[in-house]
């Protein structure tokens, strides 16, 4: 992911910045509270619209996609938002089978072993498939929705959803479950951390972001040493 000369569409207008992250890579988005981080997530993810700038992903620029390359794009990325988005009135297996059939990644014939032993392969009990959306809970909520985005087996991952620290099975929390199911992937992430749902280690990278733009990337012991007052305020590690 690569973004040129990016702006955001906020108000006011925030100075451009550029900024990459390679496969495999976990970035962390950092900044107080309207610091741009959902928005550049939003951005990022193609539901909006930069005020200015270049967004490059597996080497392909966004603005110079027709609207079919844009759909197969979508099949390389997973995204989490604030509000789940799940079909109420459908089951989790239907939730979680929509993107799958959407993308083809399987026959109709292999849908239901696919969409199953992904499950499995996180941990999760097959049970939660037959529940009906409409009887989570807003947390059980978000984690279908982490789900949904991780079927297809993206190549990048969006988050800008706050994660609670324990998955849908106790005792096996958020982070245990990033090391041993997500990490694996190798996909490029890009989390919001606001609620700093995922531990930080001294290698940990972080975007920091302030008014809009990028104030600072980089490991945060790096950035802890940075002579910017702001920098050092978010470059926090406090997990080994």
């Amino acid at each position: 992911m690569r973004l040129h000369d990016l702006r955001l569409d906020l108000c006011p207008p925030p100075p451009p910045f550029d900024f990459q992250a390679m496969a495999g890579e976990t970035w962390m988005l950092v900044g107080a509270v309207g610091s741009g981080r959902r928005e550049l997530i939003r951005t990022i993810a193609g539901l909006a619209a930069p005020r200015a700038g270049r967004i490059e992903l597996f080497g392909q620029a966004l603005e110079r996609m027709g609207p079919r390359a844009r759909a197969r794009l979508r099949g390389w990325i997973g995204v989490v938002l604030e509000h789940a988005g799940l079909v109420p009135a459908w089951s989790v297996f239907e939730n979680l089978a929509l993107l799958v059939r959407y993308h083809r990644l399987v026959p109709p014939s292999e849908l239901e072993e696919y969409v199953t032993a992904f499950v499995e392969s996180c941990r999760l009990p097959p049970a939660l498939l037959a529940r009906p959306a409409s009887e989570l809970s807003p947390l059980e909520s978000n984690w279908v929705g982490l789900l949904r985005a991780l079927v297809i087996k993206p190549k990048l991952l969006l988050i800008s959803a706050y994660l609670p620290q324990e998955t849908l099975v106790a005792g096996y929390g958020v982070w245990a479950f990033f090391e041993e199911v997500v990490a694996p992937m190798q996909m490029t992430i890009m989390v919001d951390a606001g609620p700093r749902a995922l531990p930080v280690s001294a290698e940990t990278h972080l975007l920091i972001m302030d008014q809009g733009s990028l104030l600072a990337a980089g490991s945060a012991a790096d950035l802890a040493g940075h002579p910017d007052a702001l920098v050092r305020r978010f470059a926090y590690f406090d997990h080994a």
